[in-house]
């Protein structure tokens, strides 16, 4: 009997590949960054690709060319006597779970069994499935689950509303979610968290660079892990974090200087910012992708997140 194993990164596949004799494919989009537009096939490999690269036309060519390549690998009939899909609670794994759910969905594939955890003994704070060894993750394999149809039918519904223009749609499915996909409602909130918040303009993520900075500079090497510590659930890498940073620091009114190499300090402007005494979205405008939300404006943003009420505005 013949296996195919998807999983979330290089780290996680390494080990499983240690035990596994079957193929080990990695899906690692960064759903949670940039344009999700409600597209398919090779309209929805274009855009994400020109996304991800900003490079030379060789390498969009590359990553447009592995995207489409994983689509075909875990949408072929009878290829594989099952696939199991290896993923963890946060919002980077919830999102890539829901969409090889409903590509295995639309495709009838029904051989599908699902390993999805938020902890695992003797580990203190679990962030991934990169954190485990090989007999820990071993460990896991006789628990998996078929996916059965009330799962396949909450991701689909999940992965439309997330690629819509209008974030309702998504906000009122958070709401209702039960358990079938247990992790999935807390990683929607934490997505709608990356909206401007109302009461200062900036998402969490980068109130919670700006708050950790205030304290004085730091290396950016270790201004990452500080700003994760808060983090119930880390989605984000090191390289996703210093793109917020950037944009911070390069926005029309900086909130943050970056010294060479790499050190990061808060500017007066970010003080008043992080006091609320002023707004980011009204100093310096938004121009960012939610899934298929645009938050486009030059001195306001269609959104926000207020992170008292937990809701959205518009």
């Amino acid at each position: 009997m013949s296996a195919l194993h998807i999983t979330n990164g290089d780290c996680a596949a390494n080990t499983l590949r240690s035990f596994l004799t079957d193929p080990v494919l990695i899906t690692c989009d960064v759903l949670h960054d940039g344009p999700a537009p409600a597209l398919d096939g090779d309209a929805w490999h274009e855009v994400r690709a020109r996304w991800l690269t900003e490079a030379p036309e060789a390498a969009f060519e590359e990553t447009r060319a592995s995207l489409a390549a994983f689509d075909r690998t875990v949408t072929q009939p009878g290829r594989h006597d099952e696939i199991v899909l290896w993923f963890e609670h946060d919002l980077f794994d919830q999102l890539l779970l829901i969409r090889t759910l409903d590509l295995l969905g639309a495709a009838q594939l029904r051989n599908v069994s699902l390993i999805c955890i938020g902890e695992f003994p003797g580990v203190d704070r679990f962030i991934g499935l990169g954190q485990l060894n090989a007999d820990q993750l071993a460990s896991l394999y006789p628990g998996r689950t078929p996916v059965n149809p009330e799962q396949y039918a909450v991701a689909s519904e999940a992965w439309r509303a997330f690629r819509a223009a209008d974030p309702r749609e998504l906000y009122k499915l958070m709401i209702r979610l039960d358990d079938t996909l247990p992790f999935l409602p807390g990683a929607i909130h934490r997505l709608f968290e990356e909206y401007p918040s109302t009461t200062n303009g900036l998402s969490r993520s980068a109130d919670a660079i700006l708050r950790v900075l205030e304290a004085g500079p730091l290396d950016a090497g270790i201004l990452f892990p500080k700003t994760q510590a808060d983090e119930a659930r880390p989605f984000m890498g090191d390289l996703g974090h210093f793109d917020i940073v950037r944009a911070l620091a390069s926005a029309r009114v900086p909130l943050v200087g970056i010294t060479p190499p790499h050190t990061v300090s808060i500017t007066d402007a970010g003080r008043r910012v992080l006091a609320g005494r002023d707004d980011a979205v009204a100093l310096n405008g938004i121009d960012e992708w939610r899934g298929g939300v645009h938050l486009v404006g030059a001195d306001r943003s269609p959104w926000r997140w207020n992170p008292d009420r937990e809701t959205l505005v518009s």
